[in-house]
């Protein structure tokens, strides 16, 4: 039985068949795509494509420049022809929850702005329903967090957290606070969206609905193309 990093490595030749010649390509961050990368950077650099990156995350740029691709701030640029990234849950009508990698703002402002969005996983991260094994992640003000979390608890059984790590509030690269919770089965995620961002404190969550174009799938069968 092939591990969660087999099955998303079955995944590259698929991704790197979506890039080609010249083009801006939103680069997404997480363990996926840190995985992936490398590769990416050395196809972009074999076939001596004109690709520009623009990155999610602080973390993900300084890995773009250390395996020299070119990268840009999002200001920088009009349109962004091609966005690649992982999600964490993927439900059968192609909606995802992302956010594990704490960078779900600057992920969704870049995926929307993206004349394709990519999505690869590997299988475990397809899901029945959303939230069904990963909390669903929003990004809030510090200022207010702890009764965003309140009204949050209040609107459904949901358990929520502040994201921490060792310890130690996680901060974004925004300078904000996550708030990770704990979803029961039935909450309608358009719904709960809705009533998420509407919240003073609230920059955004971490539902991706109706934005992912194609899932590349790394399963124990083979690769599997999903599209709606």
């Amino acid at each position: 039985m092939k591990d969660v990093k087999a099955l998303k490595l079955m995944t590259l030749n698929d991704v790197l068949s979506q890039i080609n010649g010249d083009m801006t390509l939103g680069i997404g961050t997480g363990s996926t795509m840190e995985l992936l990368l490398p590769q990416m950077a050395q196809l972009i650099k074999e076939r001596g494509y004109n690709i520009t990156g623009v990155c999610t995350s602080n973390k993900i740029a300084f890995l773009a420049k250390e395996l020299g691709i070119k990268i840009c701030e999002i200001n920088d640029v009009d349109h962004i022809d091609l966005a690649i990234d992982g999600a964490d849950e993927v439900d059968p009508s192609l909606n995802i929850i992302k956010g594990g990698g704490g960078a779900l703002f600057r992920e969704k402002v870049i995926d929307e702005m993206a004349s394709r969005f990519v999505v690869v996983v590997d299988e475990t991260k397809m899901v029945q329903y959303l939230g069904e094994t990963f909390k669903l992640p929003v990004e809030v003000d510090k200022f207010n967090w702890y009764h965003i979390l309140r009204k949050i608890e209040s609107y459904a059984d949901i358990k929520v957290e502040r994201r921490v790590n060792e310890d130690v509030a996680f901060i974004t690269d925004n300078g904000n606070y996550i708030l990770d919770c704990k979803l029961p089965k039935g909450i309608d995620p358009y719904k709960f969206h809705e009533y998420l961002i509407h919240l003073t404190g609230v920059f955004e969550t971490g539902y991706f609905l109706d934005m992912a174009g194609q899932v590349i799938v790394g399963t124990q069968e083979g690769v599997k193309i999903l599209e709606k």
